[in-house]
């Protein structure tokens, strides 16, 4: 049950994430000399947003207090986001092989 919520709210997130990006495309926010305040997008300045903005995805334009957003680094943000899950997957795979090894040579010293 749990791993489920968790996988509910990944999905939950991106969906977020992709209703943000919907609105800067629409806007045609997506280049710094079409740059549009977050407000005349409709747009919160919430967690999601702080993340992309923070991962170079919504960058600055070139009027104050208006963003756009950069698809190039959009690609590179969403590429390195969906190798996440192979990479925990290998994680724990990893730890759980060592906690083995570790209780085998634990157990055979004691005998």
């Amino acid at each position: 049950m749990g791993s489920g919520v968790v996988i509910a709210a990944a999905a939950a997130r991106r969906k977020r994430l992709e209703g943000v990006l919907d609105r800067f495309r629409v806007a045609g926010a997506t280049a710094p000399d079409r740059a549009r305040s977050l407000a005349d997008m409709g747009i919160a300045a919430d967690g999601e947003v702080t993340t992309l903005m923070r991962d170079g995805v919504i960058r600055a334009g070139t009027e104050r207090s208006t963003w756009y957003l950069n698809e190039g680094a959009y690609i590179a943000f969403r590429d390195s986001r969906d190798s996440r899950p192979l990479r925990i997957v290998l994680a724990i795979v990893v730890a759980v092989l060592a906690i083995v090894v570790a209780a085998v040579l634990v157990y055979r010293s004691n005998r």
